[in-house]
């Protein structure tokens, strides 16, 4: 394909904070988008489960899809990706009970399957295969990210079928709000791959999260698409845990492929 995957997409909208598609080779159409914090909140961890599916059943009819056509995990911060097929849909859709955990990334092949999981500044990655398929998404924060979340996403996926294979790297908090201690420094200094992406100033340590997932996945054989990145801590329609603590609404991450 011509064109990068990830490219054609509107931000700031009534209808998301990110959204997009695309037309595959097989005729299939590539949707995938991100709620904005005024859609409430996404996450069943501190919410009512009814509030929660009330509002992710809004988010997708928006987008086309429905609560029976999604798996959503239970995240832990992990760097575990699942392989789920069209029997696996509903799957902590509705309710925490029933979500695969602790599982942070999903990929599937199937079409007219819709994945979910739930972000305040950990990163949302889309992954798409345009010639086999192959859809996926995770939640990336700093302990998925050293233990190898980017990097699994695309080894979940055949390695004779990821020709194309992009990753989308959305929004998430920005080095330049993300200050962290010495230990989690220290855990990125001494991976060489992510070494680079801590900064030192004035005795402070900063993480650049979004850096750190373009060097994984491009060391999987990844191509990268930073185009959706934005700071979460500085966006006002964009939720972050770090500037909201309590009152943070999670937001929803989805990407499916339609079947033609």
């Amino acid at each position: 394909m011509d064109e990068a995957l990830f490219s054609a997409h509107t931000a700031n909208t009534q209808r998301a904070a990110v959204e997009g598609e695309r037309l595959l080779p097989d005729g299939s159409r590539l949707v995938w988008a991100l709620s904005r914090r005024e859609f409430g909140p996404m996450s069943f961890r501190g919410h009512p489960e009814w509030d929660v599916a009330h509002n992710r059943m809004q988010f997708l009819r928006i987008h086309g899809s429905t609560l029976d056509q999604t798996v959503s995990p239970l995240l832990e911060h992990t760097s575990n990706v699942r392989v789920v097929t069209r029997e696996d849909r509903r799957k902590g859709a509705r309710e925490a009970e029933t979500a695969f955990h602790p599982v942070d990334g999903l990929v599937t092949r199937a079409a007219d399957v819709t994945l979910l999981t739930t972000h305040a500044d950990c990163l949302p990655i889309w992954m798409v295969s345009p010639y086999s398929g192959w859809i996926g998404l995770a939640h990336a924060g700093w302990r998925g990210i050293i233990a190898g979340i980017v990097s699994n996403l695309v080894e979940a996926v055949p390695t004779g079928e990821r020709n194309g294979l992009t990753l989308g790297i959305g929004p998430g908090i920005s080095s330049g709000a993300y200050e962290v201690g010495a230990e989690v420094a220290d855990r990125f200094r001494t991976d060489d791959l992510v070494a680079d992406a801590v900064a030192e100033r004035d005795g402070r340590y900063y993480v650049d999260l979004a850096d750190a997932a373009r060097r994984q996945g491009e060391a999987a054989g990844a191509d990268v698409d930073l185009s959706m990145f934005k700071c979460t801590y500085e966006t006002p329609y964009l939720s972050s845990y770090r500037r909201d603590r309590e009152a943070f609404h999670p937001m929803a991450a989805i990407i499916t492929r339609v079947s033609g």
